[in-house]
């Protein structure tokens, strides 16, 4: 990566490219509509669902999501192919794309994923933070790995076009599915952990596995996955960035900045508080840590996107690796597992 050199502001230049935030988590209501797609993003991965919803819950979930972007035809585009991305960019609107963060919402039998891929579900993380059905998560301690029903799922997601996502995934489960699947693996929105010891980040093993099958990882602003001991800045993003862009190449780094914009205060505190649901993915951050300084400073939300894209601008990338970070890599990865 070559010296800062000075670019334009990102709100000039946006416009030509694709930016993709591979992982959010929000409230999606009308305000929250109206900050997206004045934030300059292309593409979204919306975790559509609970992660800890079965098959029905999840569905019901699901089809709220295809009500909401039906009732905002002029902002909104459900992404089903690589194509809808460009026509998302070319028509002002911002295309969301469905990801669950669990496959559980799969198990009703050999047609769950296919029922899923039907109802628009483009990417799915093969498991959350627990043990499921699939492998192990990285709050797991046994960290077991893959399943035979996980492999299953690999080959199921692979035949029908969705993408595996190995995001919070333990360490044994990433680099099984990673080996176990046909295409491209993404971590839609995690940091290294040679930079930060968090169990949700990825070993530099992980790393080369992903990029060597050509797979892409979505650095986080999630603060927990950047620092324990202060709030973390768009500055330290950056350098996870660019440590992940030197092991691995600049073609196998995004963005997936986990933005949960709107989420109730109390509900987050019992799932992602310091004394929330997983004590050792939260429990080692400082008093510091708490719902108003979850993310990152100058990233912390939907409206300080642009930010985000402006740092990534002052890197002195070409205007080709650029691209390839705004969205362009995960796009390469959209394409080959979902057709153009």
């Amino acid at each position: 990566m070559r010296p800062e050199t000075a670019v334009g502001p990102p709100a000039a230049r946006t416009g030509q490219r694709i930016v993709i935030d591979g992982s959010i988590a929000p409230l999606v209501d009308e305000a929250y509509i109206g900050r997206l797609v004045a934030s300059g993003v292309t593409a979204v991965n919306w975790t559509v669902c609970s992660p800890w919803n079965p098959f029905v819950e999840a569905v019901v979930e699901i089809a709220a999501g295809l009500e909401l972007i039906d009732a905002h035809p002029d902002e909104l585009l459900l992404v089903r192919t690589a194509a809808d991305i460009h026509a998302a960019r070319e028509t002002g609107r911002v295309g969301m794309i469905f990801g669950p963060q669990n496959a559980p919402p799969a198990d009703v039998g050999p047609h769950g994923f296919r029922i899923l891929h039907e109802l628009g579900v483009r990417i799915i993380q093969l498991t959350y933070n627990e043990r499921n059905d699939y492998g192990d998560g990285a709050a797991e301690p046994a960290n077991a790995g893959l399943t035979a029903a996980g492999r299953w799922a690999i080959g199921e997601m692979n035949r029908l076009g969705i993408v595996v996502d190995v995001s919070h995934c333990g360490d044994r489960t990433t680099l099984e599915a990673i080996d176990a699947s046909a295409h491209p693996v993404l971590v839609t929105h995690a940091n290294s952990r040679a930079l930060h010891p968090s169990p949700r980040n990825k070993t530099d093993e992980q790393l080369r596995a992903l990029a060597a099958r050509g797979g892409v990882i979505g650095i986080t602003l999630w603060s927990p996955m950047l620092r324990f001991d202060r709030r973390p800045t768009i500055d330290d993003f950056v350098a996870h960035l660019t440590y992940v862009a030197e092991l691995v190449g600049i073609e196998h780094v995004g963005i997936g900045s986990d933005h949960s914009d709107g989420i109730p205060q109390d509900e987050w505190e019992g799932d992602f508080g310091s004394g929330g649901r997983y004590p050792t993915i939260t429990g080692p951050a400082g008093a510091w840590y708490g719902y108003h300084s979850r993310f990152a400073e100058r990233g912390s939300n939907v409206t300080e996107f642009p930010s985000v894209i402006e740092a990534i601008d002052r890197l002195g990338l070409s205007d080709a690796e650029q691209r390839g970070v705004l969205g362009g890599n995960f796009l390469r990865v959209f394409r080959e597992v979902w057709g153009s």
